[in-house]
């Protein structure tokens, strides 16, 4: 039965979704640790995306009368337009925990919670907090316009990502709620059954914000499977 030792067998990867730096990093870590299993926070049309994108981009979209499906296609124009002026697209540090981890003989997990259901979730976020949302991103444009490299040097500050979250979830408890909370408990869910199935080490790249957040879930599933 597992218990909250076997917390030690997850070897957490943080990483940020357009740096090369994480890229190496990821790479790195599964060569040196050689896990059983690389789980990635992707899900399996997310992968899809990534594998038959080519280089292809998001066009700035018309309005879809779908807000939610607005919000995300402006979160990947975001990503995209970042990805730009860093030089390491969006999802290349997953592709590269996949391809390390299948040149070691790993096995691959694909963890992150659907789309669907996240952008199902998105669509039960009140209207107005998600035009609130959105009517950030032409300001975001410009802040990574101004320093594109030094947000990623934020963003590889714990701390920072911690205060960021904090006020993003005190601004936006609802999109907070499906972007993050919820995709946390679907991949620590997700971990537990991997744990479940192997004995040895896991490899698991998240992206920074998600690490507490699963971390916390994964004890406390660990702790109430070894209570009963």
């Amino acid at each position: 039965m597992l218990n909250s030792n076997d917390l030690d067998r997850v070897v957490f990867v943080s990483v940020i979704h357009v740096d090369e730096e994480s890229v190496n990093r990821v790479k790195q870590k599964i060569q040196e640790i050689k896990p059983d299993v690389v789980a990635v926070e992707l899900d399996h049309e997310r992968y899809q995306q990534l594998v038959s994108q080519d280089g292809t981009h998001v066009e700035t979209p018309q309005s879809s009368g779908n807000v939610a499906l607005d919000f995300m296609t402006q979160i990947a124009m975001l990503e995209q337009q970042l990805g730009d002026m860093t030089g390491s697209q969006a999802g290349a540090e997953m592709l590269a925990a996949i391809e390390a981890g299948r040149d070691i003989g790993a096995k691959i997990a694909l963890i992150d919670r659907p789309i669907q259901d996240t952008s199902a979730s998105l669509m039960r976020v009140p209207l107005d907090e998600l035009y609130r949302f959105m009517g950030m991103f032409d300001e975001a444009t410009e802040v990574l316009q101004d320093s594109p490299q030094g947000f990623i040097a934020n963003l590889r500050d714990g701390k920072t990502v911690d205060s960021m979250l904090e006020e993003f979830e005190r601004e936006f408890p609802a999109i907070y709620d499906a972007l993050i909370h919820q995709r946390d408990q679907y991949i620590a869910n997700a971990l537990f059954s991997i744990l479940n199935d192997v004995d040895g080490p896991i490899v698991a790249v998240l992206g920074a914000g998600h690490i507490e957040g699963v971390k916390k879930r994964l004890v406390k599933i660990l702790t109430q499977s070894a209570g009963h």
